[in-house]
């Protein structure tokens, strides 16, 4: 007897969980079709005893199996045509979360293209691996989009190409769902997310319906829960963000096809009171709950550093056009000082926004040259940022870096912050006080020092992070970062510091940290006891907000 070796643990201990009576190679067809209506499971139903993987034995009919994916021709698909864009739409809708439009997008099994036409609407780069001749030709004839006929693994596409990997409906039908995941963790890009959804054999249905399960199904060749594809994730190298339940939306024509092998008189009760009312070819949106989808990004464990390393943006820094802001209130008494350090060879110009200073501010800083606007009243320190953001963006840079107007950072250290953005490897660089001891040897209070690290503490549980600070006003941003993010929705007060950082992380960018002195002598602002409570309580509130965004318990525009 041929040993059968599980493909995620490798054992070989299993047992049968289902044997049909009926021989598969009896039905009057082997053909393929995603829209098959009879209900015809496989032979056999394995599950290992090790892992708890659920699968069906293919071994020498492997060859068969991909014949039979390539001779695919299904007209019944292309009839629900619409009712498969608009699940692709609701899909696309949730991966923006994590990639923004106009990144490199690959549909594996992307069968006639609907999903990946709905991309490039989007304006996604989309492109498509799939094996159904028939299925590939319509997608490049009817779409104009270019489709791989082969194998992922036959494709030999190039390593870190991809922001976006889609296997909608396909780990189920591949032979070897371990290896295709390897391959695609290759082609990967290091921030780049992979969406995965497939039917859950754990699912109440499954459990109830057994193989009746519209999920048991000759041509699918694995079937997981939530927890053994988690551990194929993890084995091929990847991290799980995000769970769900997958949607589908098709006519209810449709709908009560798949329905028929349950109760033929329910149905015909149903397809007459449809008939009679028109309402065939209406749209339904259902959750079944028997359904899973996860979103994956790379893993960064000890065995992959390497990888991520040289697979990183290095060599030469690109020249981008650099804007310096300075958030000003009452900043007369150190403004040329600070503006003084400020390296103007890196530096393209700078741009004060006065928040109706009670001083001679807006009159030195016009003497300097700087670019000056006023806000005709104070609106805070967040709002201040919010109009630095904004009028940078418009006169065009490519790198924008806060500087406190009070002299309090170290400008000198501009050339620093903007490196890692130039280079591509940083989204966002903050400069720490905490790191290198730069906090007490600047004279920051002992009381604000440790309140700093038991808030900064308290964010990377609740972020999963590592940052040695979150309070810091001494950053760099990319333009691009703050054109993806909705800034604007934040606080207009000091809380918007931290709120753009969990932007950050809620968006997956990519932050850096560098070493920073700061100084604290009486001209420097500071904030006083009760706003510094006042921040506390908003920090916590921001977290609060975070978590629940994250859990998707309650979802929050300002995060998208």
């Amino acid at each position: 007897m041929r040993e059968i070796r599980c493909d995620l643990c490798g054992s070989n201990h299993n047992v049968v969980v289902y044997r049909s009576k009926q021989k598969t190679g009896s039905v009057a067809t082997d053909a393929y079709l995603i829209t098959e209506k009879v209900l015809i499971p496989p032979e056999k139903i394995l599950r290992c005893v090790t892992c708890g993987l659920v699968f069906v034995p293919s071994g020498e009919s492997s060859g068969k199996i991909l014949k039979q994916y390539k001779e695919m021709v299904d007209e019944g698909y292309i009839e629900e045509e619409q009712g498969r864009r608009k699940t692709a739409r609701m899909v696309l809708k949730k991966l923006q979360r994590y990639q923004k439009k106009g990144k490199s997008f690959l549909d594996v099994g992307c069968s006639t293209g609907f999903f990946l036409d709905e991309a490039k609407k989007k304006g996604w780069q989309a492109r498509g691996v799939e094996l159904s001749r028939w299925a590939a030709k319509i997608a490049r004839e009817k779409f104009g989009i270019e489709v791989i006929n082969s194998t992922l693994k036959q494709a030999k596409l190039p390593a870190n190409s991809y922001d976006v990997i889609v296997l909608h409906d396909t780990i189920e039908h591949v032979l070897n769902p371990r290896e295709m995941l390897i391959e695609i963790r290759r082609i990967l890009k290091p921030d780049g997310v992979v969406y995965i959804n497939t039917p859950d054999i754990q699912s109440l249905a499954s459990r109830v319906l057994k193989a009746r399960w519209w999920g048991i199904n000759r041509h699918h060749l694995f079937y997981f829960s939530r927890k053994t594809l988690n551990r194929l994730l993890d084995a091929a190298g990847f991290k799980s963000i995000r769970w769900g339940l997958y949607a589908r939306s098709f006519t209810l024509r449709y709908w009560l096809e798949r329905a028929k092998p349950y109760s033929r008189t329910i149905y015909n009760i149903l397809k007459f009171l449809c008939y009679i009312s028109g309402l065939e070819k209406k749209f339904l949106t259902i959750n079944f709950r028997d359904q899973i989808e996860v979103f994956a990004v790379k893993r960064r464990a000890l065995e992959y550093l390497s990888e991520l390393e040289a697979s990183s943006v290095r060599g030469t820094e690109k020249e981008m056009k650099t804007i310096v802001v300075l958030p000003a209130f009452n900043a007369a008494k150190t403004l040329k000082a600070t503006y003084d350090d400020i390296p103007k060879d890196l530096v393209d110009e700078i741009i004060l926004v006065d928040d109706a200073s009670r001083d001679n501010t807006v009159e030195l800083a016009g003497e300097l040259g700087i670019t000056v606007f006023v806000h005709k009243t104070n609106k805070g320190y967040g709002a201040n940022q919010k109009t630095c953001y904004e009028k940078a963006l418009e006169h065009g840079a490519d790198i924008v870096v806060m500087v406190h107007p009070d002299y309090q950072y170290d400008p000198c250290v501009v050339p620093d912050m903007i490196a890692p953005i130039r280079k591509g490897q940083a989204d966002a660089v903050f400069g720490s006080r905490m790191l290198k001891g730069g906090a007490l040897i600047g004279g920051m209070p002992l009381w604000k020092h440790n309140v700093n690290i038991l808030l900064s503490a308290l964010a990377n549980v609740v972020l999963r992070t590592y940052l040695s600070e979150y309070h810091s006003g001494f950053r760099a941003y990319s333009a691009q970062f703050l054109k993806s993010i909705k800034f604007k929705d934040n606080s207009d007060n000091f809380v918007f510091d931290f709120e753009i950082i969990t932007q950050a992380v809620a968006n997956y960018c990519k932050i850096e940290e560098i070493p920073i002195r700061t100084r604290y002598f009486d001209e420097a602002s500071s904030i006083k006891l009760f706003p510094s409570v006042l921040y506390g309580l908003g920090i916590l509130k921001t977290l609060l907000k975070y978590f629940l965004h994250r859990n998707d318990l309650i979802r929050f525009k300002q995060f998208e």
